[in-house]
């Protein structure tokens, strides 16, 4: 029986090695068509950027599926936003290229939001290195503006080029150098007690602005705690954002310091950020809190949409009038825009808000984008895939300059599920398929 299987194996063996073979090399095709097809519609979009006379019009849209709006300049923009009566569906673009020629044409400074927009947490959102260097291609200048206070502007430097994003740090504009700054401009020369993140005290580090360190971490303050605790009489502000160490004794120290005079200011109202699960708690809930238990409200939010960060803006020579603004959020990052009087705002649903909150903005007369976008790269007319593919062959082709690596099939795939694509049917592995190609190279089995 074993000498039958042997022989059988003999005869079989050359057959199967073949098969293997075409497989592997129709393998291979496929990748090299799928990058390829990648690579040509990214190019496309790159030749679109060319200023155009090209006009276009609004239409109706009817359902709420994966779409993104489309207009060519600011007064269309305005004109749209002036008469929205309808719903949110009437702002959403309706073209392959975004809001391309719009961006390419009237706009010079392109402010962008970061959580929500650019990543979740520390996960870079798909398509979203490609797109700003496409805005870097086309000459556009940005600026990143976060209300996010854990980090400094040097750290936030620091995300970006772990992210394989490379910016300048008077590029970025957070809610911790907002605060800081409003303080350094009231030439404040106390010290300031920190409820937040280590960004906030490094700002006022950098601003030569002394830190209250408080009650350091402590966690309990019971009513005998309370008639003990004692205030740093030089204690002159105190500046509350995202705190994820929070505890009831920096609540209580906090209070009595407010109730005793010291500045409140807090560094943004965002009540949380969108990762993973749900909303999670942001500045604005431990501002409220802050505020309940000292009975004075902010004397101001330093981050977006304030005024103060709108002037920090315009004293870096932005141009708001050709400046698009684009975030995920409508109380803070489309507010901003509007207050500041961009040429137009986008919101994107990668983040915080929905059709549904724009919906309601628009019953209750609300703050409300000019357009909506499902994401940075569709505002630019790039498939996000088509994005992370190019990445991808980028990449590869950084590898093999420093050493002979090839890029296989199996490779592009995890790279896509790494970056968060879900299978698309064309490109799973097809069983007739295979073996119409085993077929034609003569490789039946």
């Amino acid at each position: 029986r074993v000498g039958r299987l042997s022989v059988a194996w003999k005869r079989c063996k050359p057959i199967f090695l073949a098969s293997l073979i075409m497989a592997t090399a129709f393998s291979i095709t496929r990748t090299a068509a799928a990058v390829s097809s990648a690579s040509r519609r990214v190019t496309s979009v790159r030749a679109a950027v060319k200023p155009s006379a090209k006009k276009a019009t609004m239409r109706p849209i009817n359902d709420r599926r994966r779409r993104v709006a489309h207009f060519a300049g600011r007064d269309s923009c305005r004109a749209v936003v002036a008469g929205a009566t309808g719903s949110a569906d009437d702002l959403l673009v309706d073209d392959e290229s975004g809001l391309l020629d719009f961006v390419a044409n009237d706009v010079d400074c392109i402010v962008m939001d970061c959580d929500g927009v650019l990543w979740q947490g520390e996960t870079l959102l798909p398509g979203v290195r490609e797109s700003i260097q496409l805005l870097r291609e086309m000459g556009k200048r940005l600026v990143f503006v976060t209300n996010n206070s854990n980090k400094s502007r040097r750290q936030y430097v620091h995300k970006f080029e772990k992210l394989g994003i490379f910016v300048e740090k008077e590029e970025v504009f957070s809610a911790a150098f907002a605060a800081a700054a409003y303080l350094k401009t009231q030439k404040f020369e106390k010290k300031a007690m920190v409820i937040g993140g280590q960004g906030i005290v490094d700002e006022l580090n950098e601003m030569y602005l002394e830190v209250d360190p408080g009650v350091f971490n402590a966690v309990q303050c019971t009513e005998m705690d309370w008639e003990e605790l004692d205030i740093d009489p030089d204690c002159g502000a105190v500046i509350v954002g995202q705190d994820t160490s929070f505890t009831y004794a920096k609540l209580a120290y906090a209070s009595l310091a407010i109730q005793r005079g010291a500045v409140f200011v807090a560094t943004n109202p965002d009540a949380g950020d969108a990762i993973g699960p749900g909303l999670m708690p942001g500045a604005g809930a431990i501002v409220a809190a802050v505020e309940k238990a000292s009975g004075v409200s902010p004397e101001i939010y330093a981050g977006k949409p304030s005024a103060f960060l709108l002037e920090l803006l315009k004293g870096n020579h932005v141009d708001m009038a050709r400046t698009l603004v684009v975030g995920d959020r409508l109380d803070t990052d489309i507010a901003f825009g509007r207050a500041g009087g961009a040429g137009a705002t986008v919101l994107t649903l990668s983040g915080v808000c929905d059709l549904e909150d724009v919906d309601a903005a628009m019953e209750e007369g609300g703050d409300i984008p000019n357009h909506i976008v499902q994401s940075l790269p569709h505002m630019l007319g790039l498939n996000p895939e088509d994005a992370a593919a190019i990445e991808f062959v980028e990449d590869d082709q950084e590898d093999d300059r420093e050493g002979d690596n090839t890029a296989s099939r199996d490779d592009l795939d995890d790279y896509l599920d790494d970056e968060g694509f879900a299978d698309d049917d064309d490109m799973l592995f097809d069983s007739m398929d295979d073996q119409e190609a085993r077929d034609a190279f003569g490789g039946r089995v």
